[in-house]
C-alpha cells in the first residue's frame, strides 16, 4: 500500500508540474511603437577624433578626374520607427561648414548633381516596408575647380520623417579635383 501511495504521489507531482508549465506558457505580444518616424544616417561605428561625434561615412569612396567626369558616393540611411506600407520621401540640403576653411565648398551643378535634380530625386525614397536605403550623391569633375572640395549636406524633415539623432543628421564627402 505504501508503494502505491508513493507512486500516486509522484504521479500527482508530475501532473501538477506539467499543468503548471502549460499554464505558464503564453504568447507575449510586443508593445507597439507609437512615436513618430525618424530618418538618420546609418551609424558607421566611426568616431570623429576632433569632436567625438559619430561619423556618417559613405559606403564607397568614388573619385573624379579628367578621364572620369562623374562618380557616385552611396550613403546609407536608416528609418527609425515602424516600416510603412508606402514609399516615403527623404530630402537633403547642402550647408556650409565653417570648419572647412581648407576646402572649397562644393557648388551644385558644378561639383555635384543638385539634390533637387530629378536624376537624384527619384532615388530619395525609402521603399515601402523598408527601414534602410542607400542614397546616391553624384560628384562631378570640373576642370575649373582645383583643390580639395567638401560637400556638406544634411537631412531635412519631410511629411514622412522627422529628424533622427542629432549626431546622425549630417553627411559629408570630400574629394580632390586635380
Amino acid at each position: 500500500m505504501n508503494k502505491k501511495l508513493e507512486v500516486m504521489k509522484r504521479l500527482f507531482i508530475i501532473v501538477f508540474l506539467f499543468c503548471l508549465g502549460v499554464a505558464s506558457c503564453h504568447y507575449e505580444k510586443p508593445e507597439f511603437y507609437e512615436e513618430g518616424d525618424y530618418i538618420q544616417f546609418y551609424y558607421s561605428n566611426l568616431i570623429n577624433k576632433d569632436t567625438n561625434d559619430r561619423k556618417t561615412a559613405p559606403l564607397n569612396y568614388p573619385y573624379v578626374n579628367s578621364n572620369r567626369l562623374r562618380d557616385t558616393a552611396w550613403f546609407r540611411l536608416q528609418a527609425v520607427g515602424m516600416p510603412a506600407k508606402k514609399d516615403r520621401l527623404v530630402r537633403f540640403e547642402p550647408y556650409i561648414n565653417k570648419a572647412d576653411s581648407n576646402y572649397i565648398t562644393a557648388v551644385p551643378g558644378v561639383n555635384y548633381v543638385a539634390f533637387n535634380d530629378p536624376e537624384i530625386q527619384r532615388h530619395m525614397i525609402i521603399p515601402a516596408d523598408s527601414v534602410y536605403m542607400n542614397i546616391p550623391v553624384v560628384i562631378l569633375y570640373d576642370a575649373e575647380t582645383k583643390g580639395s572640395i567638401a560637400l556638406n549636406f544634411q537631412l531635412v524633415p519631410t511629411d514622412d520623417f522627422e529628424l533622427g539623432e542629432l549626431t546622425l543628421r549630417k553627411g559629408r564627402y570630400s574629394y580632390s579635383n586635380y
